[in-house]
């Protein structure tokens, strides 16, 4: 897959205001001096999915209007961006991607890349309920999109209020909206989180899912809005607070 078709693919599931990089195949760098040292020890895999996934937050960093900056590690493994900026990173087997908006943008901001096959009978039996798999409509997608949109969801929610009080995978439900259908599918995805968490202010009107299934993928995102941000467009510069999402 080119760069350009792993790009356009990213975008596919973003909103117009946010911005991303996508490869398929891993790049050497260059990092900075602070990320190299996140990787020391790390085996070629590791290394590959990590180093290729900050070369895709720098060049989103850029295609945001900002100069390419060091992206950290929290405790949780979850990407440090630079003040003013949220984002998440994401890599599964042939793609690996990182996209970014301004804070003032979007309360939080998750996507996620899943190989598009079948998962595994213990991971769909403790992630997926019957009733999300009874919803699912064949022709759109199956098990993996509802996996995929759970994890996108979960990296937004645990940008709000950490992994400790962010819902589980299995409590977060999801429901699948048809969309354009055949090769390159893709549609909306609405989500629900429970009232036992941190996010009891948040119904599904706060959250904005996309996904698409292409090229032996499944993509998604997912975005919890502000009110009134979501028809803002990405522009340079511009106050807001530093908020990561987790699973970088």
């Amino acid at each position: 897959m080119r760069t350009e078709t792993a790009d356009a693919l990213l975008r596919a599931v973003l909103p117009p205001w946010a911005v991303g990089a996508a490869r398929a195949d891993d790049v050497p760098g260059p990092l900075f001096a602070s990320e190299r040292a996140l990787c020391e020890g790390a085996g070629p895999r590791r290394e590959g999915e990590f180093t290729t996934g900050r070369w895709c937050a720098h060049r989103a960093l850029v295609r945001l209007g900002e100069p390419p900056a060091a992206v950290g590690r929290g405790p949780r493994g979850e990407p440090l961006w630079p003040p003013g900026i949220l984002g998440s990173i994401t890599h599964c087997p042939g793609f690996r991607a990182a996209a970014l908006c301004r804070a003032g943008r979007a309360r939080a901001l998750g996507i996620d890349a899943e190989v598009d096959a079948p998962l595994p009978a213990r991971v769909r039996d403790r992630l997926i309920s019957a009733d999300e798999a009874g919803r699912m409509r064949p022709e759109v997608a199956g098990e993996r999109l509802l996996f995929s949109a759970k994890e996108a969801a979960y990296k937004a929610c645990s940008a709000l209020v950490g992994d400790g009080r962010a819902p589980r995978l299995a409590d977060l439900r999801i429901l699948v909206e048809p969309g354009r259908q055949g090769p390159g599918a893709s549609g909306r995805f609405r989500v629900r989180v429970p009232d036992t968490t941190g996010l009891v202010d948040l119904d599904g009107r706060h959250f904005q899912g996309r996904w698409k299934r292409s090229h032996g993928l499944v993509l998604t995102s997912c975005v919890i809005v502000r009110p009134g941000a979501e028809a803002a467009t990405p522009t340079a510069g511009g106050p807001g607070t530093e908020v990561s999402t987790a699973r970088g």
